[in-house]
């Protein structure tokens, strides 16, 4: 998804992202459109994945438990392809990170690990 999807900004900035697809309206009005239901369920999925978490941390049950982390599994697979989807219409872009920002953004979040206990 990423690798072949760099476009350039009217500004001249490389972003990863696709242009805007021609499905969604260049100006919003009041009408409910592809993104609006896009975002809508993407929302909805990022609030449920936070309440299945919630409640698998705290589930005795050990069928209840599974039952629940396959539907956070589910509800995750859900949430990716409607990202996915609003992506490829060109709704999401990012900044392109050079080799060294990936570099150093990766040794920070390495380093954390000796906070954390149980290492591995």
């Amino acid at each position: 998804m990423i690798n072949e999807s760099v476009i350039t900004s009217k500004t001249g900035v490389q972003k990863i992202g696709k242009p805007v697809s021609d499905q969604l309206p260049k100006v919003k009005d009041a009408n409910v459109n592809l993104r609006d239901r896009l975002n809508d369920v993407l929302l909805a999925a990022k609030h449920n994945l936070v309440s299945y978490q919630i409640a698998i941390n705290e589930i005795l049950d050990d069928d209840l438990r599974q039952c629940a982390i396959d539907n956070r599994n589910r509800n995750q697979d859900i949430h990716h392809r409607v990202f996915t989807e609003l992506f490829n219409l060109g709704e999401y872009q990012a900044d392109l990170a050079t080799s060294p920002q990936i570099t150093d953004t990766f040794e920070v979040f390495t380093n954390y690990k000796t906070q954390l206990p149980y290492k591995q």
